[in-house]
């Protein structure tokens, strides 16, 4: 009997011993479960560990994905603060886009299981012995209505540091669901690099790669690469293309022999050559990775682009003329037979026009050199430069478009000052993240118009050409057109006139001494649904003229106000409650989430009818 109970006695410790070390796997939180996995059982005194951070969130909840569209929005971050350890690399997983249904508005989330991955180095030559890692990520987590507030929470797992190197690892299961090829995050215990992300260099290398970034996200990977493809296309359109018009016709009316499959080959090669240029440019973008798209939005660089685009553009308003270096003429003008040497015209030809980069390509060579990833860089640009090279495949397979081509003569003279025009244009639109908003606005609509009048009224180049004066005129009226829908000054609309408070004391007050139906507002930068709000429901004219028969305050409640969140009874944000003029709440009325100005008007309509009846 006895040796029974000392049995069950030892499989109780047993069961609760199992227990304890499956509960402190992870951390419960009433919106996720989060666990820390390390991938072996002990490390050598100076090894990097290799770690992940699974998040289990809650399937009503998301929360803000580690880099957000809105500054306000609280971003998921993972840091080691620790004397002992520093958090080298880190890599965050592709994020979700989630839309709200009633807005159309998109934010980037994350739902369901994510992992991230974690390098953690010691800071110097770690003793042997058991250690306690600390891994602290901050989130916040929102509903389908609300967000709540921002939550950070530690958890902690113990580091055994051996001089035994052990190469077996553990938790593959788990450490092969990290995204490697996902961003990669300098040391987050260097606060310096951490707010590196809110300068305004940063910002607008972000701006450019969410560009790209949201035509994959939102459009998926086949129709972002037609639409790279068509991009590639349109660069044929630009005046950087110009120059090399003659050195393209002359070459493919020199290969007039064979027949039509290998006149259509000679285009694909001469294409191929071209795109040699542009893929090495992706490889070398992907390669370079963060480095090369800050330049890319360094203010000097972007000044030095906007000045080429301006000497491009005297050029061709006929202040000097750009020639191609007569070696290189001399070599598009000879008849270079066979595939080699179309992939050697077609590489001339995208050496001298890769320089001339457009805002899409900026955006793609952003874009690349965040993913970092060389294959990634190659096959985008890859596709931008066959659709640049398309028009040559069609051109080299048939001498009889060749001749149909239109000739050149006065004509040409004024398309050089349209597109004079139109790099002017691009040098005003690169430098647009250097020139403040408001002065922008009206300078970029404002240049547009100058240049449909000066085309109507003083350039009297190409006149003599009767289609190509109805094709200027057609194209300055629209220019016109244009600027001026886009320079009219903004109609100031009414807007809904707001108590700003802090305090219970302060809004006990304002009720007390305003006596009129209260409407109070609690809001927080890290709301989404509170921007909804705001953008949608108090801009309605009707809401507005209505609000004049409220008291409205509004509770910014960003950080801080626990006891406001306690006094009001808020659950999350945004919260909109209504009070009589003795500050009685009408509880049945109070709004949690994003509503229509239809609703929210029925809603305020509401109250005031039931202080009538008071």
């Amino acid at each position: 009997m006895k040796k029974l109970l000392l049995s069950f006695y030892i499989l109780i410790i047993l069961i609760l011993s199992f227990s304890s070390t499956i509960l402190s796997q992870g951390k419960d939180t009433k919106f996720l479960n989060y666990s820390i996995y390390t991938n072996k059982e002990s490390y050598t005194p100076t090894e990097t560990l290799k770690t992940a951070v699974v998040l289990k969130i809650k399937p009503q909840y998301h929360i803000n994905s580690y880099k957000t569209d809105d500054e306000g929005y609280i971003k998921t971050v993972v840091e080691v603060n620790s004397q002992d350890w520093n958090l080298s690399n880190i890599y965050y997983p592709p994020d979700t886009v989630y839309t709200f249904k009633s807005t159309g508005t998109t934010i980037r989330t994350y739902i369901g299981e994510i992992v991230i991955g974690a390098d953690i180095s010691p800071k110097r030559k770690l003793p042997p012995g058991i250690y306690k890692l600390p891994v602290t990520i901050t989130y916040q987590a929102c509903d389908d209505k609300t967000c709540l507030p921002p939550e950070t929470i530690t958890q902690e797992t113990e580091i055994t540091i051996s001089e035994i190197n052990t190469e077996k690892t553990i938790n593959s299961q788990v450490f092969n669901k990290i995204d490697y090829s996902g961003f990669f995050k300098p040391d987050s215990s260097d606060k310096s690099k951490e707010e590196s992300f809110q300068t305004k260099d940063t910002q607008l290398q972000y701006k450019d790669e969410d560009r790209v970034s949201n035509l994959f996200e939102e459009k998926g990977f086949i129709i972002a690469l037609i639409f790279i493809f068509l991009g590639g296309l349109a660069l044929n359109l630009t005046p950087c293309v110009y120059p090399l018009i003659p050195i393209t016709i002359s070459y493919f009316g020199a290969q007039s022999k064979g027949n039509k499959f290998q006149k259509i080959l000679i285009g694909i090669f001469y294409a191929l050559g071209m795109s040699i240029t542009y893929s090495v440019l992706g490889v070398l973008a992907a390669l370079t990775g963060q480095i090369f798209g800050a330049a890319l939005q360094n203010p000097i660089v972007i000044v030095i682009i906007s000045l080429i685009f301006v000497t491009l553009a005297t050029s061709m308003f006929g202040l000097f003329e750009i020639r191609i270096p007569q070696k290189i003429a001399l070599a598009g003008n000879k008849n270079r037979p066979g595939y080699g040497g179309a992939i050697f015209m077609g590489l001339l030809v995208g050496f001298i026009a890769a320089p001339c980069i457009g805002p899409f390509v900026l955006s793609l060579l952003v874009y690349v050199g965040s993913k970092g990833d060389a294959f990634l860089g190659f096959l985008l640009f890859f596709v931008l430069s066959m659709g640049l090279g398309f028009p040559y495949i069609i051109l080299a397979s048939s001498s009889t478009l060749i001749s149909k081509l239109p000739r050149s003569g006065e004509w040409m003279e004024g398309i050089k000052v349209i597109f004079g025009f139109i790099l002017i244009g691009l040098a005003i639109y690169t430098l647009e993240p250097l020139i403040p908003k408001e002065f922008f606005k009206y300078l970029f609509p404002g240049y547009i118009i100058f240049s449909g009048v000066y085309l109507i009224l003083i350039d009297r180049k190409g006149v003599s050409s009767r289609g190509f004066t109805k094709f200027k005129y057609i194209a300055a009226i629209l220019a016109i057109v244009y600027g001026t829908y886009n320079i009219k000054p903004e109609q100031k609309a009414e807007l809904y006139i707001w108590s700003e408070l802090k305090t219970v004391q302060e809004i006990r007050n304002s009720i007390k001494s305003e006596n009129k139906p209260v409407i109070i507002d609690f809001t927080a930068v890290w709301c989404s649904q509170c921007k909804e709000l705001e953008k949608y429901t108090y801009t309605d004219e009707k809401v507005i003229e209505l609000s004049k028969s409220f008291n409205n305050i509004k509770v910014d409640l960003t950080s801080g106000g626990e006891e406001i969140w306690r006094e009001f009874d808020i659950k999350g944000l945004p919260t909109v409650i209504f009070l009589n003029s003795d500050g009685t709440e009408y509880k049945e009325l109070k709004v949690t989430g994003f509503v229509e100005p239809e609703e929210f008007l029925k809603i305020m309509n509401t109250a005031l009818d039931k202080g009538k009846t008071k």
